[in-house]
């Protein structure tokens, strides 16, 4: 996987994105290698996180700098389900409310699985 970061400095935050982002795709979509993620640092723009599509392996991820590093590490596995939802070209229904959204319902369920499984690591 390929990562760039725009409005991150911080080499050692750089470091534990890129860990969690490997952690994640290595239990989500571990043969899909050739993935290029930009990950985009934002402030209060009304959402912890979200994922878009820019091409068949290649994606956006943004979240809130104002989160706890706890919080963006669950944001950023909760994106991540959704990159695998891309990649599987599984079905996203944006017409039904979000709390009923198929996809979303699995982004939530993966995100606490996932974040409980990165901190559980030896």
């Amino acid at each position: 996987m390929m990562i760039e970061f725009e409005n991150i400095r911080s080499v050692k935050f750089q470091d534990l994105i890129c860990d969690v982002m490997e952690f994640g795709r290595k239990k989500l979509f571990p043969r899909h290698k050739h993935v290029y993620i930009n990950i985009i640092a934002m402030r209060n723009k009304g959402v912890y996180g979200d994922c878009m599509y820019e091409d068949d392996r290649d994606f956006t991820i943004r979240f809130d700098t104002t989160l706890s590093q706890k919080e963006i590490v669950t944001t950023l596995l909760h994106e991540l389900v959704h990159v695998k939802q891309y990649l599987y070209k599984e079905e996203m229904d944006y017409d039904l409310p979000y709390e009923k959204r198929p996809h979303e319902i699995e982004a939530l369920v993966k995100e606490k699985q996932l974040t409980e499984a990165y901190y559980g690591q030896t």
